[in-house]
């Protein structure tokens, strides 16, 4: 590993050099939030909260499970009885669909209603059932004319950013030659299939299962505010703290400790990969979750010095925006060649460390969309 890892690295590098790329970017990417909440007039209807986002290049927050919450509300100012809007609001159309886009033509679901629960099918030889989307099963992906069956176990929306960033989606189901094929692939395995039932949306069309309603929240209000436990279908019409988000990759906090090369397999193996820094805004939403996160770094991150050139890369591209502590540069050949970030003594500092050292990490998680965007 260490080898190829190297080559990788020299590869990487001299195409950046020869592509002339130092000043490479892709905008800030990874999921930060900001809220408004310092004044009564920070509090508005469901509506004009999505609109005050919009004019900052963000959305209603959608929440993705309880650690979400928690990181959410952990600095926000207390205030007795506020209510926090989400981005989940009902739908006015249809509520079962593809993850494709491809039309229900054929349909072998036994569901005949919806109600506030995200329902998602799963196939048993070729019988289709209808699950809970959180609960965690293996999958079937598709290319070209290929199915594929994938033996982890992800809950649906996880399930479907794994076959888009590996495959081209869920598989869908047009007619009963096909079902049967499905099936036959499945091996006798119960597994998503891209057929999901939804009446409420998150309003940036990201897929969430979160949906972590009270027992005794059986109104029928078409918004959704939420608080350190709980969703809450509220009137849209009512007044509410804003939170707003941005960015296509969460951060995930892993608490097992590994050398970063085990960081870095771990991280392209469950997420996207070692979590990677683009600018000032990036850095300020790894800080928030240092700041929520009960785990005590240094945290490894995708940062690695060139041993044959001397800079610091992010796998396949040069470090451009740093937070080196003592703002500087470690240099060869006093330097160790991988990189942390702090959360105790210098929130959010870097600074490099023996690579075969074990510490906790950082992973990136790309965001999964209903649509493809």
């Amino acid at each position: 590993m260490s080898l190829s890892l190297s080559v990788l690295m020299m590869t990487s590098v001299l195409l950046v050099l020869s592509l002339g790329l130092f000043d490479f970017t892709v905008g800030s990417h990874l999921r930060r939030v900001s809220f408004f909440l310092s004044k009564d007039d920070d509090k508005m209807n469901w509506m004009d909260s999505l609109n005050k986002c919009k004019s900052n290049e963000s959305s209603l927050v959608t929440v993705y499970h309880q650690e979400d919450l928690g990181a959410l509300l952990k600095n926000v100012p207390g205030e007795e009885g506020v209510q926090f809007w989400s981005g989940l609001r009902k739908n006015q159309s249809s509520v079962t669909t593809w993850s494709d886009g491809n039309s229900l033509a054929f349909n072998n679901s036994q569901v005949t209603s919806i109600g506030d629960d995200q329902i998602c099918e799963a196939m048993t030889n070729i019988t289709w059932k209808a699950f809970n989307c959180s609960d965690r099963k293996p999958f079937m992906c598709y290319k070209d004319n290929n199915y594929i069956l994938i033996d982890k176990e992800k809950d649906w929306c996880q399930a479907l950013q794994y076959c888009r960033r590996h495959y081209t989606d869920l598989v869908s189901i047009s007619n009963e030659t096909q079902n049967n094929d499905v099936s036959e692939k499945g091996k006798n395995k119960t597994f998503w299939i891209g057929l999901q039932h939804d009446q409420w949306t998150w309003v940036d069309g990201s897929c969430s299962t979160y949906r972590n309603w009270p027992k005794n929240n059986n109104n029928n209000p078409e918004c959704a505010t939420f608080d350190l436990n709980n969703l809450h279908k509220v009137q849209c019409a009512i007044d509410g703290g804003i939170f707003c988000t941005k960015g296509n990759m969460r951060i995930k906090v892993i608490k097992n400790k590994s050398t970063w090369e085990g960081a870095l397999d771990y991280c392209e193996e469950n997420h996207n990969g070692l979590l990677w820094i683009e600018d000032e805004e990036d850095q300020k939403a790894v800080e928030q979750w240092l700041n929520h996160t009960e785990v005590e770094g240094p945290f490894w991150i995708g940062l690695r010095q060139s041993t044959l050139f001397g800079f610091w890369i992010w796998k396949d591209r040069t470090v451009g925006y740093s937070k080196w502590k003592n703002g500087k540069i470690p240099a060869m050949p006093m330097s160790n060649h991988c990189g942390v970030i702090d959360k105790t003594s210098a929130l959010g500092q870097w600074s490099d460390e023996d690579c075969w050292r074990e510490h906790h990490f950082l992973c990136e998680e790309e965001i999964a969309f209903m649509n493809k965007k």
